[in-house]
């Protein structure tokens, strides 16, 4: 039997792939790719205009295309916002503290996170204007409290274990 043959009983490797193959699958994983990523986009999208319009006149912006700048910008302003929150996370880690202490900190590492990204979205973003910046990065870390809440219930549920452990 040649290389390029496989079994029935084994997996297809990259390289016994036909071309046509090869196409139809990186056409697939990249169509999916970019699926992923519109939808993560729309969401982000969604979650600065419930922001913009819970915060009403502090935030004054120039058209539509500046909340989808925002949109655009929230993935790297979070990346920029981790440079200052994940050494307090590491250094929790080597301190060993108790479990709840180690919950408690977390949160608060994570609201702070929060916090940071959406001051730098403010301050990043072009035709983006707040009177007052803090408004909108309360009420985003607001939403990121409330959307963990929910998730950690729908969790709780899902295991079917009571709520508050």
């Amino acid at each position: 039997m040649s290389e390029h043959h496989q079994r029935h009983d084994e997996e297809p490797t990259w390289a016994s792939l036909s071309t046509r193959a090869k196409t139809l699958t990186a056409t697939a994983i990249t169509g999916l790719g970019l699926g992923i990523a519109a939808l993560v986009t729309l969401f982000l999208l969604l979650m600065v205009l419930i922001v913009t319009a819970a915060c009403g006149d502090s935030i004054e912006f120039d058209g539509p295309a500046t909340l989808l700048w925002a949109a655009l910008l929230c993935p790297p302003c979070g990346l920029l916002a981790g440079t200052f929150t994940t050494p307090v996370r590491f250094l929790l880690r080597l301190n060993r503290p108790t479990e709840r202490t180690r919950r408690t900190v977390e949160a608060l590492t994570s609201c702070l996170h929060t916090f940071l990204a959406a001051l730098f979205v403010l301050h990043f973003t072009p035709g983006l204007h707040a009177t007052n910046p803090w408004l909108p990065a309360a009420t985003a870390t607001a939403l990121g409290i409330a959307a963990n809440l929910l998730m950690n219930r729908a969790e709780s549920r899902k295991r079917g274990r009571p709520q508050g452990r």
